[in-house]
């Protein structure tokens, strides 16, 4: 038996409408009674379509998405369900309670689950297949299989049956998460992607700032090092020639020591060019004080 999953409207209409399809005597309602089976597929489908508009409410707190109700409905008249191989586990002998079960399939467009997988793919979540396993539940070809009981009693007038699902939940709240998967899909994209150019922009204005910086750090460490060759080479000049000749051999190769050893020690470090020119400075400044004290020996 094969009917479309309908709206909570819908779903009143047909409960109160299904007073008059059938007179039931005062004997027990057999559990593949066709009222009574409607009546699963009518109670399962006010369950999702409750669970449902709850579920949107809850994603307007916690995703600021808005999913409009009309869109919710005609989404979930889009599944379809069948009730097959009833069954009567139990009858109570002293009224005319009869418990069932069936094979309860769902079955739910492909397009459906392709959009719910997407969504979910967002917030890394898994995807339908893999959900279905972790929950138990049976899905091939996109249609999902659970067992589920319920029980039926008629009235005592026999003008009303009225049946009860014992295990709806977990197929009901497994088919609601993907029937509103499926329409926040868009939202959820759309979200991903301006936090994603946000993101971007985010590490870009750091990554020009982290640049600025250390142009700033290089241009006071290039600074640093122009005043110290400035002060060594007015210690330099200050001396007479004979001084300077005699300590020029020394002073070349000092400053290829300086080159190298500054460049070797600052290979490996975080900001080369800042290490190196500190190197240098300090280097320079040493040497400074270093040629004051043989100037002074040296001059007459």
């Amino acid at each position: 038996m094969k009917l479309k999953l309908l709206g909570l409207i819908g779903c009143m209409l047909l409960v109160s409408g299904c007073d008059k399809m059938q007179s039931i005597t005062g004997s027990a309602v057999k559990c593949d009674n066709e009222t009574a089976k409607q009546l699963v597929v009518e109670n399962f489908s006010k369950t999702v379509s409750d669970i449902s508009a709850e579920r949107v409410k809850e994603l307007i707190d916690s995703e600021n998405v808005t999913i409009d109700m009309g869109k919710l409905r005609s989404t979930l008249q889009q599944i379809t369900f069948n009730v097959n191989d009833v069954r009567t586990n139990n009858s109570d002998p002293n009224s005319n309670k009869q418990y069932c079960a069936t094979e309860f399939v769902v079955k739910i467009p492909a397009q459906m689950i392709k959009d719910a997988d997407a969504a979910r793919v967002v917030y890394d979540e898994n995807n339908i297949a893999q959900a279905a396993v972790l929950s138990d539940l049976s899905l091939e070809a996109n249609q999902l299989k659970k067992e589920i009981e319920y029980l039926v009693q008629p009235t005592d007038d026999g003008k009303k049956v009225y049946v009860t699902l014992e295990n709806p939940d977990a197929l009901a709240y497994f088919v609601r998460d993907i029937a509103v998967d499926s329409l926040v899909k868009t939202a959820r994209q759309n979200a991903a992607e301006v936090a994603k150019q946000e993101e971007m922009k985010r590490v870009a204005e750091e990554d020009a700032a982290a640049k600025e910086y250390q142009a700033v750090l290089v241009a006071e460490a290039q600074t640093n090092f122009d005043k110290a060759n400035e002060n060594l080479n007015l210690v330099w000049n200050a001396t007479t020639k004979e001084v300077r000749s005699q300590l020029l051999d020394e002073q070349r190769i000092w400053l290829k020591k300086r080159t190298l050893e500054c460049k070797l020690e600052s290979s490996n470090a975080e900001n080369p060019e800042i290490f190196r020119l500190n190197c240098e400075t300090n280097m320079t400044n040493e040497r400074t004080n270093e040629l004051r004290q043989k100037i002074y020996y040296l001059e007459p």
